[in-house]
């Protein structure tokens, strides 16, 4: 096996590590909601947080480095074709959008759903952050797939 055919078996180990724990972690947690189970919400928000450090944030550095290593062994000048260099904003956009907006809903709902009651009396504002999350959730799911279909889809000649 060359050193081209593994970085780019790696390369997609990434992109389904990444993608799938993005498709995941937002099912996971609208389930979780619906349950209006505190316990159960906590749970799901922990497990979020787990994910995101073990399988996107390793996920996104293996993709940033076994894409830029392949692009130069290929000698592709990624920022000169069009749907490589709009691929390469998306994911950026997409690591920011997590990065300044995602993660910080994340902690806010955690401390809510941590201090949930029997009573349920901050649920509502706990809902009301679900729905910006999901909101800029789609918009970084949007530019993230949309990231990965121009790669695939773009022709480096």
């Amino acid at each position: 096996m060359s050193f081209q055919v593994l970085l780019r078996l790696l390369h997609l180990f990434a992109v389904v590590a990444f993608l799938g724990d993005i498709a995941v972690t937002a099912i996971w947690r609208l389930l979780a909601d619906r349950t209006r189970e505190p316990r159960v919400i906590v749970y799901a928000l922990r497990l979020v947080l787990i994910t995101d450090k073990y399988l996107l944030m390793p996920s996104s550095l293996v993709l940033v480095v076994t894409g830029l290593l392949l692009a130069h062994l290929r000698d592709i000048p990624i920022w000169s074709i069009p749907a490589y260099a709009v691929a390469q904003i998306l994911f950026m956009l997409s690591g920011v959008l997590w990065n300044l907006v995602l993660r910080p809903i994340q902690g806010k709902q955690l401390a809510i759903a941590e201090s949930l009651g029997a009573s349920g009396e901050r649920f509502d504002e706990y809902l009301l952050l679900t729905k910006r999350w999901l909101r800029w959730g789609i918009l970084t799911m949007v530019c993230a797939f949309g990231s990965m279909a121009l790669m695939v889809l773009a022709r480096d000649t």
